[in-house]
């Protein structure tokens, strides 16, 4: 006759193994999950990649439509590089008048240079061939800058990454016709607490991490550039940008940084080093 002691027994170890099996399994689980993910350092600050620049470059006339585009958006272009013309037939057309206007008023004035100096004109002639001749000059000089201003130049050396316009449309002045940023190198924006500031200087290198960039694995050292002297009402916190060389390009603007504030090493150390 079956014991029930005993199998009360019995079915109590069958569940305390199967409890115990179960936690075995969750356990080297839940150790490959940590394994997989990337590791999160609890000393660390997560910041925000912005471009070392960024500008909108907009039309410099009063409404005008655009003659040609000179660039592409991803296109890389030096400061002072033609990114756009404005319509400028007119404007051509008033230097070239203004060119020949000078050619005469120079005739002019040495005709009558020479007579003035055989005393057969007076110098008040000669003067006033002179005057001409200037302002003809200032004439062609007025000319020019209207020229150029239906010329739209690049005002930084960086990566054309919006192109807000197609040749023929219509634009107004301070319309956005591009956004160009410089990534050369690239800010990295913290808000901090005011224990952390206390302890960090102007040119103090900090330890950076970026995970989107092979998996964080790789450390970067980025110097403090600004400590901002206000806090922020909302928050309490300081805003920090340290400052990263970025020649290759591998950071990108809007990726997340983790920086270690825990060690800074000071400006004059690193400079040492």
């Amino acid at each position: 006759m079956p014991n029930p002691f005993v199998e009360r027994a019995s079915l109590m170890f069958l569940r305390s193994f199967s409890s115990f099996t179960y936690l075995k399994y969750l356990g080297a689980t839940l150790a490959l999950v940590a394994l997989a993910s990337p590791v999160s350092r609890a000393d660390e600050t997560q910041g925000l990649v912005v471009p070392f620049k960024e500008v909108s470059v907009s039309s410099p006339v009063l409404q005008d439509n655009i003659k040609d585009i000179e660039v592409e958006e991803g296109d890389r272009v030096n400061q002072g590089d033609v990114l756009a013309h404005l319509l400028n037939d007119r404007e051509q057309l008033e230097v070239a008048r203004c060119q020949n206007l000078i050619k005469r008023a120079e005739f002019e004035y040495k005709g009558m240079k020479t007579l003035a100096d055989e005393k057969l004109a007076t110098q008040d002639s000669e003067l006033e061939k002179e005057t001409d001749l200037q302002a003809a000059k200032i004439q062609y000089q007025l000319a020019l800058v209207a020229l150029e201003e239906k010329t739209v130049k690049s005002p930084l050396s960086g990566i054309v990454v919006k192109r807000y316009k197609e040749p023929g449309e219509s634009v107004d002045r301070m319309e956005k016709l591009f956004d160009i940023v410089n990534i050369d190198s690239v800010y990295i924006q913290f808000y901090l607490e005011p224990g952390v500031i206390d302890k960090l200087a102007v040119k103090d290198r900090i330890s950076v991490r970026f995970p989107a960039f092979h998996g964080g694995t790789q450390v970067f050292q980025a110097a403090v550039s600004f400590i901002d002297p206000r806090v922020d009402a909302a928050s309490g916190l300081y805003r920090v940008k340290l400052l990263l060389d970025n020649p290759n390009h591998d950071i990108r603007a809007g990726m997340r940084g983790e920086a270690d504030f825990s060690k800074p090493i000071s400006g004059t150390a690193a400079a040492a080093q």
